[in-house]
């Protein structure tokens, strides 16, 4: 690629010339020409990358990947059934670890019981409920409920409930034992139809002109996959005209999901024991699950105490994991050909997570998306958000793999006992003893016991980080051979992209983003290696972060030991990396950085490690540009600057100058002044970029005054401040909310105009009894799913649930419709900008991930990608999107069109310059 402002031979970030303004447009012409080449070839150079590969190879890894989907439970049916041969097998149960015979312990038992239970259903025998159930619970074989049941339980628990160790609301998990039984069922249909349409495609296309019946092939048998996933994937109920019957039989409803969940946890807690010692020594039979009630009245399901001191083992991490079948992929995940056809290769997936509830999407938002699709059949375009489907397919072909230089030491910090860059504690904290000796005081006593209460809530946390940290590694040592893993993404129902499996994935903590890296490896190249020292002093922070990027790769020049050190020993005393703000990201550039310095020529060194670019508080960033909010912008990197602005900052010294202006009003006559000068005093040092950041961040979201208010409250209690005048801290916090928003409105007039304008468009919506609903720049129908929910009285053997039902007939939440919609449409807009960004990179051959407002690619690419993100963020918002916005409102809403005002007047910040501007995103 021609020579561009982020690569210049000079080191320099950008010139001051119209040369550099030749240069962007010499090197997007050279971009442009790239993608119309690559289109005229036939596709992406991923594609073209796995038809070359061996076929042999492919199949196999095929083959593996469908049995991962699918084979999840039968594979974890043979373990517990030889787990359990051992356990009770003379000579050789002594010899297992005492975790996995006391999971074979409950395994046996759990079956029994359930073989009962499906004969007394076959004979009619009565029972509470058992006509509502028993033909679900029939559907799957003792042995399959069983695990299914072990290991959904043990999953919730590990999570707990967040106040308790080993705890979770009994709906929670009666409901996660359901899903997971309809899930199996669901799988099985599809298999058995799967074989059915084999066989007929055997008899009726596979004999040949001498009458020889031919081999079917892999890639035959593939085609038939996708043949019957074309049938499943077009059956959802009210959204496709196809979809009516079979979603009827798929999807059972959450009342029959509890009751089958609550028959299976029953027989559970009836059949599982766990020896406890006594006081004696002798050993008691209890049960190892019981329920209860809290004081609120909602039932809770709990494991034994004794069980808690097994979750640090692999075993039982594995088993709270078997559920999960959407592990990242070995092979490229099925492009999205549909909204309803794409990800994983046999699952039924939908191009949105969620369903039906007011987290989204809503049934009236598939349905417009199935509209969309209809429409485009009968015209035989492309639908209308197919770039969304594009930028999907982009995203999940990016092939990766587990850092193998970072993982074993992740491995070796948890086996010395955690503690150190995000691996929790592996031992409980001590509770305080009782110092003893004389009659305690009333201030003692207190004391003690709030010592003991603030022990115990951190050994509840710790519990929670444990077992988050113990799935997130037990998913890094399953995939740590294998040399590709791919990430299906899907979307939330504003159109931001997500990966389909959840634990371990780069959207995830520093954690899981310093166990990834890419598969594909380039040269570093002069400018990857000057941006690997930038993303090195980056993700150390501490102040390097917002130093000029000149003086960031001094930085770490001049730590370059303690880098190396770090990637050689990072075991060692006060190793540096540990220093860090993102450590295990940090710690992964100084193994890269490392290994490239031991060349003779560093540039030479083929990487495969990410390099970021992230945004300056991006959704500040998008209402600036779409208010045209020059002095916004400048507080946000959209206009050039020598140093990168930081907003936190600026507005912390925008509320300074507002307090010292409240001061000067001590000796005023008005009492109202007088008041706030005093206020003011006793803010005025506290006022840091600490202080107002949180404000600042959730600004975007439209934080209320009191909103404001607990948060800036939060930071002083932090800081002890006003420690001995409680009520003068809430004062303090009053006054420092108001001065903070004024602060902001200040700072981003014209941006909170447009803020202010959104707001008001979503009343005059609403007002209609109609929810919020819009289109996103690339096309994707936005339906806000916030509605009133109904409430349902379950009754179930065991107790009595009483359900929030979504349900869209009801009225629309007012109140949530019109608060989210602001920050909802940003996020729509800032979707699109990485969405176009993606398809451009992947069109010019770079590899993209890409995190909400953080673009990663290699480093030796990452000038391509900064002149690429910055032209599509100007694309974005060079169309006219609150004039749209403004003309759809009016259409979508025709009782009250002549309600909507016009969009306000935009500012003077002129969009182009966001190409020159360094620290947009950096």
């Amino acid at each position: 690629m021609a020579a561009t402002a982020f690569g210049d031979v000079k080191d320099r970030i950008f010139e001051t010339t119209d040369e550099r303004r030749a240069k962007i447009k010499l090197a997007l012409q050279s971009l442009h020409a790239r993608r119309r080449q690559l289109r005229r070839a036939g596709g992406h150079e991923a594609r073209e990358r796995a038809e070359d590969a061996d076929e042999g190879e492919r199949r196999a890894q095929t083959r593996k990947q469908r049995e991962a989907e699918n084979l999840a439970v039968e594979r974890e049916v043979m373990r517990y059934k030889e787990l359990a041969r051992k356990t009770f097998a003379a000579g050789i149960g002594a010899q297992l670890p005492v975790v996995q015979k006391l999971l074979a312990s409950f395994y046996v038992p759990l079956v029994e019981a359930l073989t009962e239970e499906q004969e007394k259903i076959r004979g009619n025998v009565p029972g509470v409920d058992r006509r509502v159930y028993g033909h679900y619970l029939g559907l799957l074989e003792p042995d399959k409920l069983a695990v299914l049941t072990l290991h959904a339980t043990l999953s919730t628990l590990m999570k707990g409930d967040g106040r308790n160790n080993g705890a979770a609301k009994f709906i929670s998990v009666a409901d996660q034992v359901g899903s997971a039984v309809q899930a199996e069922v669901n799988l099985e249909r599809m298999r058995s139809a799967e074989k059915a349409a084999k066989e007929a495609f055997r008899r009726s296309r596979l004999v040949n002109t001498e009458g020889n019946v031919k081999e079917i092939d892999d890639a035959a048998e593939h085609r038939i996959n996708l043949a019957l996933d074309t049938s499943k994937m077009n059956t959802i109920k009210s959204v496709s005209k196809h979809a009516r019957q079979a979603l009827e039989n798929a999807e059972w409803g959450r009342e029959i999901r509890l009751k089958i969940g609550t028959v299976l946890l029953t027989a559970l807690m009836n059949t599982a024991k766990i020896g406890v010692p006594d006081e004696k020594g002798e050993l008691l039979t209890l049960p190892a699950f019981y329920h209860d009630y809290k004081e609120a009245g909602y039932g809770m399901l709990h494991w034994h105490d004794s069980i808690y001191r097994f979750i640090n083992t692999e075993t039982m991490t594995r088993a709270a994991l078997v559920p999960v079948r959407h592990f990242p992929m070995v092979i490229p995940p099925r492009y999205w050909e549909r909204y309803n056809k794409g990800g994983y290769l046999r699952a039924d997936n939908l191009c949105m997570r969620g369903k039906y509830s007011n987290e989204g999407p809503s049934r009236a938002q598939i349905a417009a998306l199935e509209e969309k699709a209809r429409e485009a059949d009968a015209s035989g375009e492309p639908v209308q958000y197919q770039p969304v489907l594009d930028a999907l397919n982009a995203l999940g072909q990016t092939a990766w793999q587990i850092n193998t230089d970072v993982l074993p030491i992740v491995e070796e910090v948890w086996a010395r006992g955690g503690g150190v860059a995000e691996v929790p504690l592996r031992a409980e904290l001590q509770l305080p003893r009782w110092p003893g000796g004389g009659l305690p005081g009333k201030g003692e006593v207190i004391d003690f016991l709030q010592s003991v209460r603030k022990t115990k809530k951190s050994n509840m946390e710790l519990h929670s980080q444990r077992c988050d940290f113990l799935i997130k590694l037990q998913v890094a040592r399953e995939m740590k051979n294998e040399p590709n893993i791919y990430f299906p993404h899907n979307l939330d129902f504003r159109g931001r992209a997500y990966t389909m499996h959840v634990h371990l994935n780069h959207i995830g903590s520093d954690l899981c983003r310093g166990l990834l890296r890419f598969n594909e490896k380039k040269p570093l190249g002069e400018r990857g290696l000057r941006w690997m020292h930038i993303q090195c002093a980056t993700l150390f922070g501490n102040g390097a972060d917002k130093l000029p990027m000149d003086e960031r790769v001094q930085f770490i020049k001049d730590r370059i030991e303690d880098v190396r050190a770090s990637a050689q020993d990072p075991l060692a005393k006060d190793a540096w990396w540990q220093e860090a703000e993102e450590p295990w990201q940090c710690l992964a550039t100084c193994i890269e950085l490392d290994k490239a310095l031991e060349l003779s020529d560093p540039t030479q060194f083929m990487s495969n490690l990410p390099v970021h670019q992230d945004g300056s508080c991006n959704g500040l960033q998008h209402y600036a540009a779409l208010g045209r909010d020059l002095h916004g912008g400048e507080a946000v990197n959209l206009v050039p600057a020598d140093r990168g602005a930081d907003v936190y900052t600026g507005i912390a010294n925008v509320l300074k100058r507002i307090v010292a202006e409240d001061i000067k009003l001590i000796d005023s006559e008005d009492e109202e002044d007088v008041n706030n000068a005093k206020l003011a005093m006793s803010l005025a040092q506290h006022i840091d970029r600490k202080l107002v950041k949180q404000t600042v961040m959730t600004s975007v979201y439209g934080v209320t005054f009191i909103g404001a208010r607990a948060q800036i409250y939060s930071r002083l209690r932090e800081r002890e401040a006003m420690e001995d005048n409680e009520l003068l801290r809430y004062r303090v916090s009053n006054y420092a909310a108001k001065r903070t928003l004024d602060a902001l409105n200040n700072m981003f007039s014209n941006a909170r105009d447009v803020m202010g304008w959104l707001t008001t468009c979503a009343t005059i919506a609403t007002s209609a009894g109609e929810p919020v609903r819009w289109t996103t720049p690339l096309g994707l129908p936005v339906v806000q799913p916030y509605h009133s929910q109904r409430t349902k009285r379950v009754r179930t053997i065991l107790q009595s649930f009483s359900l929030k039902v979504h349900d869209e007939q009801q009225p629309v939440m007012k109140v949530k419709q019109r608060s989210a919609f602001p920050p909802n449409y940003i996020h729509s807009i800032d979707s699109s900008h990485m969405m176009r960004t993606a398809i451009a990179c992947v069109d010019a051959g770079l590899t993209f991930a890409g995190v909400h407002d953080s673009f990663w690619t290699h480093a030796t690419d990452v000038d391509t990608m900064n002149v690429i993100l910055r032209e599509k963020f100007i694309e974005v918002h060079k169309e006219p999107l609150l004039e749209n916005l403004y003309h759809e409102f009016r259409a979508n809403y025709p009782d009250v069109a002549d309600e909507f005002p016009q969009p306000p007047a935009p500012g003077d910040l002129d969009l182009d310059v966001v190409q020159d501007s360094v620290y947009f995103f950096s």
